[in-house]
């Protein structure tokens, strides 16, 4: 039974065609992939049908009758809710009354908050068992975010469910939970419309896929009555241009280390953390979520002035109190969330690219912008960065070409540390590619070291020479080479099964 469809979809932003003549239909019961690089329309298109925006053409039936939302809080009344990419949860206020905000629970002329906790630990208990619901938004991680914001669209109780990249920020501990929570919803007869950039995901969940380019429709599988198939569907996304993935032969790892840490501790989150780093080394940092992957990258970078932390870069002692130490040593940090992080969103794709050398001890009186130009015209060709030019305010770029642009400013500087803290987060295939391209390039050629967290094993498998396992703030085992898959990964995060090629530090 189809529960929804868009038929012959339109959408124009100023002279940008975000949709032309796009098609989506979900079925009762049914979890429907909605995927495409970048800019491709699928965020958009879901926006449509959540009322975020109004079509400048098509046709939209939702349970056989023609609607047209005006805003989301009329489509949530008629059984569509959405969870966006960008969170809507108001910091100062707990878990349990984010997710019933607007939707209160009443006792006669009075707020039922006993009913309304009631709710909220009912849902947070299937997603994330152990969550406090009583704990303030500004205390939890982005991961643990995520699941309220996901928790307060279900909270609803929808009939259709859209889902926009909701396992960016999330483990695969996490993310195996949110499934589980999504099978059942689908057992009662709720439809989801799910995007992810991450193939395994919408190979394991999803009954079909809608693939989106440019702004129309490139492609269906339907995989109830085809196999999956991970090659065409990236054809789909990419328009056959780019491989399925890099390929990378791993380093044999000698001579002397680039970098050195020696008991690094912070705050009772980070705990005697001892490891080298090799030049031309690929280093990833995995485990579970929330062990301290995020601090111990920030740390490195010089975030935590606080920190003990004893280091040597080239043999020689370094100071990692101050971001701008790690700067001027050539430890270079790419961070997680790039809007909060890594931009400033409202300033032009210049500003962006040259900010680091603001801060070097041999800045020039008057800004060479000439010079500053041409170095950002190259960095631009050669990661394919997408934009109208410099003086575009990056907020307008995509999530892909806005992450290129915080990677690529480092681009002029001779790195000795690049650090990369899940760099491919919420960042579609082709972007991603060339992300690791660049990275993978820049190792080969000169010998640039590298430190990877990523949210994604599979990430660390490809390209990672060794793989540290954190858990509780300590660094517990080391895979190494060959050694590296996806049950040594698991096994190791949870403690369990150490064999050959791992090691306790």
């Amino acid at each position: 039974m189809v529960v929804l469809e868009a038929k012959g979809i339109k959408k124009h932003f100023g002279g940008v065609v975000a949709l032309a003549d796009a098609n989506l239909i979900c079925r009762k019961g049914k979890i429907t992939g909605l995927l495409g690089a970048n800019g491709s329309g699928k965020s958009t298109m879901s926006k449509i049908i959540s009322g975020v925006y109004s079509a400048d053409g098509g046709d939209i039936r939702f349970k056989g009758e023609q609607v047209k939302y005006r805003n989301p809080n009329e489509a949530q009344k008629n059984g569509i809710a959405m969870v966006f990419q960008n969170l809507s949860l108001v910091p100062d206020l707990t878990v349990w009354q984010n997710i019933v905000l607007g939707a209160e629970e009443k006792k006669r002329l009075f707020l039922n908050n006993e009913a309304s906790r009631i709710i909220s630990r009912n849902i947070i208990d299937k997603l994330l068992p152990g969550l406090d619901i009583n704990r303030m938004i500004y205390e939890l991680n982005p991961g643990e975010m995520q699941i309220v914001e996901i928790a307060k669209a279900v909270s609803a109780k929808p009939e259709l469910l859209i889902l926009d990249e909701p396992t960016a920020a999330l483990e695969q501990a996490e993310v195996k939970s949110l499934f589980t929570y999504m099978r059942s919803l689908v057992e009662q007869g709720v439809s989801i419309i799910f995007t992810s950039h991450r193939l395994w995901e919408v190979m394991e969940i999803c009954d079909d896929i809608v693939v989106f380019r440019n702004g129309t429709n490139a492609g269906h599988i339907d995989f109830e009555t085809e196999e999956k198939d991970p090659e065409k569907l990236i054809r789909y996304i990419t328009g056959g241009i780019k491989e399925i993935k890099i390929e990378k032969d791993r380093n044999t790892l000698s001579g002397n280390p680039v970098l050195q840490v020696h008991h690094l501790s912070y705050g009772g989150i980070l705990k005697d953390i001892s490891f080298e780093l090799r030049k031309g080394e690929i280093l990833g940092i995995g485990g579970l979520a929330g062990q301290g992957q995020h601090e111990l990258m920030l740390l490195l970078a010089g975030n935590y002035p606080k920190a003990v932390c004893c280091a040597e870069l080239n043999g020689k002692p370094i100071n990692l109190t101050k971001p701008v130490n790690a700067i001027r040593n050539n430890i270079l940090l790419v961070p997680g969330d790039r809007q909060l992080e890594g931009l400033f969103l409202n300033h032009p794709v210049f500003t962006n690219l040259i900010f680091p050398k603001m801060g070097l001890k041999k800045q020039p009186f008057i800004t060479p912008r000439k010079m500053y130009k041409e170095e950002c015209e190259r960095t631009i060709a050669r990661l394919s960065i997408k934009t109208d030019g410099l003086d575009i305010p990056v907020r307008t770029l995509s999530g892909g070409n806005q992450q290129k642009i915080v990677v690529g400013k480092w681009l002029p500087f001779d790195v000795n540390v690049l650090l990369l803290a899940d760099p491919a987060k919420g960042v579609d295939i082709g972007a991603k590619q060339d992300l690791y391209a660049y990275i993978i390039e820049q190792v080969k050629k000169e010998r640039m070291s590298v430190i990877l967290y990523a949210s994604d094993n599979q990430e660390l498998i490809e390209y990672c020479d060794r793989v540290l396992i954190m858990y509780e703030g300590r660094i517990v085992s080391t895979i190494e080479e060959n050694d590296i898959n996806e049950d040594r990964i698991i096994s190791a995060s949870m403690g369990i099964g150490r064999t050959e090629g791992e090691r306790h530090e």
